[in-house]
C-alpha cells in the first residue's frame, strides 16, 4: 500500500513539474542557449540532393561579427534540426586561411540564388536585413537530410554557390 502511494506521489509530482515547465514559468526565468533565435529566414539550395527544399533558418547574433542560425526542415514546431549556418563579417572572413575560406559562401552572391525570404518581417524590414547580410559570409553544415528518420551519414559542408 505504501509503495503504491509513493508511486502516485512520484507520478503526480512529475505531472505537476511537466505542467510547470509547459507553462514556461521556469523557462522564462532561465537563460538558455536556445533563447533568441528569432530571425526567421527561408532559403533553398542548402540540401545538395534536394535543391528546391526550403530550409528554415532561425538566427541570432552571438558576438560582434558572428551570427548563428539553426536550420530546420520546416517551420513545424516538431521539425528536425538539420544543420547550422554560421555567418561572419568580412573582417573575420579575411583572417581565415585560404583553405578555410573555400568552405564559406559570400552572401551577396548567395542571397539571390537561394530565393531567400524573411516571412515574419514586413518587406521594408526584410530589405534592411538583406542589405545588412550582403557583405557577410556563411558556412552551412548539414547534419540531417530532410525526410530521413535519423541523421544518417557524415555531416556535410554545403557549398551553396555550387548547388544547382
Amino acid at each position: 500500500m505504501i509503495k503504491g502511494l509513493i508511486l502516485v506521489v512520484l507520478v503526480l509530482g512529475a505531472v505537476l513539474f511537466a505542467v510547470f515547465i509547459s507553462n514556461n514559468s521556469l523557462q522564462s526565468k532561465v537563460d538558455m542557449p536556445s533563447v533568441g533565435y528569432t530571425l526567421h529566414i527561408d532559403a533553398k539550395r542548402h540540401i545538395t540532393d534536394l535543391p528546391n527544399w526550403v530550409v528554415h533558418h532561425y538566427c541570432k547574433s552571438l558576438t560582434d561579427g558572428v551570427i548563428q542560425c539553426l536550420l530546420f526542415e520546416s517551420d513545424d514546431p516538431d521539425a528536425h534540426l538539420i544543420g547550422i549556418e554560421t555567418v561572419i563579417d568580412a573582417k573575420t572572413y579575411a583572417a581565415l586561411s585560404p583553405d578555410e575560406q573555400q568552405k564559406w559562401h559570400y552572401h551577396k552572391v548567395e542571397i539571390p540564388l537561394v530565393d531567400a525570404k524573411l516571412p515574419d518581417l514586413k518587406p521594408e524590414e526584410a530589405a534592411k536585413v538583406v542589405q545588412a547580410l550582403q557583405e557577410t559570409y556563411g558556412k552551412v553544415v548539414i547534419i540531417w537530410e530532410p525526410g530521413q528518420k535519423a541523421p544518417i551519414g557524415d555531416p556535410v559542408i554545403v557549398n551553396v554557390h555550387g548547388t544547382k
